[in-house]
Order: C-alpha cells, then sequence, then structure tokens
C-alpha cells in the first residue's frame, strides 16, 4: 500500500460508481410485473452471507438462471438489487446486462420498497439472509440456499441442490400458511434473547482498533487491548453473565 496507490485506486472506484449507478438509474426497473412472480434478492458481492454460508452459489447469476429454468412457465422471476452493494461500488455494467438478458426476469431497481414486493409475490428465494424470514410476515413460503434459523419454520424449504428446485418450488406454491408455527418461533426466540446495544459494542471496537473501520491489517498491543476490555466492561459483563446463565 502507498499514497500512490490508494489515490489510483479511490479514483478508478468514483469513476466506477458513477458509471454503475448511471446505468442503474436508467436500466433496473421500478415497477412489478402483474403476472405471478417469485422473489430473489441479490446479496452483496462479496460479503460473508455468500462466501461462508453458501459457498457453492456464489455465482448468483447463474443461481438466477436455474431458477428462472426450474420455475413454472406462468411465472417470472423479480430480482432487486440489494441498496447495500453501494458500498462495494455496485456490481459491473457486464453482471446487470447478463441479468437483464435472462428470459422472464424483472430486475428491479435498489431504492424500490421490498414491503410492496412481499404482498404481491407468491414465493421467495434467498441466498441467505433474512428475506425467507420476513417472507413469512406475509404468509408467503421461501426456499432458502443455505442454514438460517428460521428454516423449522414449515414454510420454509433448504435447498440441497439445483437438480431439486423445480420440485421444492412445486411444493413451496402449494404449502398452506401456518400462522401458528410463527406465532410460537417469535416466542421461542423472545424466550432466548436479552436486550443488549450490539452496534454500539461494535462501533467502539472499530474505533479502538481498526480506524473506525477503515483498515483491518493493524497490529493490537497488549496495552490497547486492555484499554477497550476495561473502557467496555460494563457491556461485556452483560455478554459474559448471560452466557453464564445460558450455560447452567
Amino acid at each position: 500500500r502507498t499514497k500512490y496507490r490508494v489515490l489510483r485506486s479511490e479514483i478508478i472506484s468514483l469513476f466506477q460508481r458513477k458509471q454503475r449507478k448511471n446505468f442503474i438509474e436508467h436500466h433496473l426497473k421500478n415497477e412489478l410485473p402483474s403476472t405471478p412472480f417469485i422473489y430473489f434478492p441479490l446479496g452483496i458481492d462479496v460479503e460473508r452471507n455468500i462466501l461462508i454460508s453458501a459457498p457453492f452459489y456464489t455465482n448468483q447469476i447463474e443461481t438466477i438462471r436455474n431458477i428462472v429454468k426450474a420455475m413454472p412457465i406462468k411465472f417470472q422471476l423479480v430480482v432487486k438489487e440489494n441498496p447495500n452493494q453501494g458500498t462495494r461500488d455496485w456490481r459491473k455494467i457486464s453482471e446487470y446486462q447478463d441479468i437483464l438478458q435472462i428470459p422472464n426476469v424483472t430486475l428491479l431497481h435498489p431504492s424500490f420498497p421490498t414491503k410492496k414486493i412481499y404482498p404481491a409475490c407468491s414465493l421467495v428465494i434467498t441466498t441467505g439472509g433474512s428475506s425467507g424470514f420476513e417472507a413469512a410476515f406475509y404468509g408467503k413460503p421461501s426456499i432458502i440456499l443455505s442454514d438460517l434459523g428460521y428454516q423449522i419454520l414449515p414454510s420454509v424449504y433448504r435447498l440441497d441442490s439445483f437438480e431439486n428446485l423445480s420440485n421444492t418450488i412445486k411444493k413451496a406454491l402449494g404449502k398452506k400458511f401456518d400462522i401458528t408455527s410463527l406465532d410460537k418461533y417469535l416466542n421461542f426466540i423472545d424466550n432466548n434473547t436479552f436486550v443488549f446495544d450490539l452496534k454500539n459494542l461494535e462501533i467502539h471496537y472499530l474505533n479502538a482498533f481498526y480506524f473506525g473501520g477503515n483498515l483491518v491489517d493493524v497490529d493490537i498491543s497488549v496495552d490497547t487491548m486492555k484499554k477497550f476490555l476495561k473502557e467496555n466492561e460494563s457491556d461485556l459483563m452483560i455478554l459474559a453473565n448471560e452466557y453464564i446463565t445460558k450455560i447452567n
């Protein structure tokens, strides 16, 4: 890392971000299809939800192609860009073009309200994240491509292979939603959680060790660690006591 390389990289990123955002504004849609559709939210590239949780589904464009091949003929596939992809300077324009060229696919603008998608869709397919869980609140089934805590819900199907995708879609579409199962799951979560300001601790963590999260390859001295532990002792004690309570 040198000053020149950092400056050069930032300038290139700035131009790429502007070009990609301009393409998004002119080519991604802001309306849903009038025909029945399945919803597939794009995950962020590069992020743990895909790289670690679903390593066999890292190529999201291929995942879209497989869904289109497997879904019933009368259905469209609605794909929405993740608004947080902007933190990665958006995707390459060629990737958006590849998605737009796939038949029966509607590519939505990242600003399109998700709350308008769930009531209108017939099924949600997601690589990871909370989309499948959110779908349950609208009485919609979902198919997930990685192991997630909410997969115990009867409306959630864990796909193990694209070869089984067509049959899994048919099963999910024909499943009658059971609201009582969602209530039981929410009660289970409520009984196994506690109030904790995790985001605030993460901010302190990043500021103490990683210059606000701007660097990762830094040396952490023993004194710096001791200072962090001392300053955040009250929060860390909450975590420690809750873990001990759970173990006991």
